[in-house]
């Protein structure tokens, strides 16, 4: 199901970047699932801002399993391996992280997503402080671009 909706993302790229232009914004807000933008922002000389909608420690996590690789030397995809350098001894195994493993168009749209991140001008978190706080500070000192933590906000509202 992922796979047709990053095809569905890509089809409407054209069509966003022609809004972005007839609009021409001060800065562009995108989910991580549009990596492009941050191409359409640069285009238009405007500042691009990722929103993860998931949490500091899924970023810090996804970031030192893709630096440090532990899950590469790994006999089988049901061994665990300890994910490096967080605040917490955190056990999983590739199976539980789809995205790690290589070669197909999945991982692919990740790389470009994570790739995106680090060209942006910062981070949109639904999050804050005294949830995860020590992932807060991970997150700031290890990826290098500024993070703000806008949280809660709830996806969903009823209108009285």
């Amino acid at each position: 199901m992922l796979v047709k909706i990053i095809h569905g993302i890509a089809m409407i790229q054209e069509q966003i970047e022609l809004l972005f232009e007839d609009m021409q914004p001060d800065c562009i807000v995108s989910d991580m699932l549009y990596p492009w933008t941050v191409e359409s922002a640069g285009k238009l000389g405007s500042p691009r801002i990722y929103h993860y909608s998931s949490s500091y420690f899924a970023s810090c996590t996804a970031h030192f399993i893709k630096k440090h690789k532990p899950h590469e030397n790994l006999v089988s995809d049901t061994d665990s391996f300890s994910i490096p350098n967080l605040p917490h001894n955190i056990e999983i195994t590739s199976l539980q992280q789809d995205w790690v493993r290589k070669g197909n168009e999945l991982s692919d749209y990740f790389d470009a997503i994570y790739e995106s991140e680090g060209r942006s001008y910062g981070t949109l978190f639904n999050r804050f402080h005294e949830l995860e706080g020590d992932y807060e500070k991970l997150y700031k000192s290890t990826k290098g671009i500024k993070a703000w933590s806008v949280g809660p906000v709830s996806a969903s509202a009823q209108l009285a």
